[in-house]
């Protein structure tokens, strides 16, 4: 069930039966979520309740990555708070398989997505907010086109330290 198709991936809706153990392993795997600033596990009806407040409303949408040449759900990236009178939503990207890291994978995501917002949902500016440590995803936005709007001083705290917070964003050409 291809929605979206890449050269490598492609996007699909998150299934209720993607909520299996292997998701479950992602998002309490600390090397997974390390930049997402997320100090508490989560449990299964946790991770379902995050589901239903993401497929329920037109102001957010969820999709699986999914790899092409195996089929095989990689991770998920968003649209988060759809703002439909302003047109501006933000984005984040979670590849939780980490054999899949490093690999063009979030780019080819991000790229799709960024296609989705602007000529399928008309909106006009996509955001996202990075962790100042993950420089792979700040690259990986840049990469896309995204260019930093912004710095959130302190913003995060992270074991120990507070830590900035990067805005950047994109914006359709009109």
């Amino acid at each position: 069930m291809q929605f979206i198709k890449g050269e490598k991936i492609y996007l699909r809706p998150l299934l209720r039966t993607d909520l299996n153990d292997i998701y479950l392993g992602w998002v309490n795997d600390a090397e997974v979520t390390q930049f997402m600033i997320r100090p508490f596990p989560l449990t299964m009806e946790e991770i379902e309740g995050y589901y239903e407040h993401m497929t329920q409303t037109n102001d957010n949408v969820i999709f699986a990555i999914c790899t092409i040449s195996s089929d095989t759900h990689v991770g998920n990236i968003t649209l988060n708070d759809i703002n439909w009178i302003s047109r501006v939503a933000n984005t984040g990207i979670m590849i939780g398989d980490s054999m899949s890291w490093h690999k063009g994978i979030g780019t080819e995501a991000t790229r799709l997505l960024v296609y989705y917002a602007f000529n399928w949902l008309n909106l006009r500016k996509i955001w996202a907010g990075v962790n100042e440590n993950h420089e792979h995803s700040i690259k990986m936005y840049e990469k896309n086109g995204f260019r930093q709007e912004g710095i959130l001083q302190k913003e995060l705290y992270y074991r120990g330290h507070y830590l900035n917070k990067i805005i950047l964003s994109i914006f359709r050409m009109l």
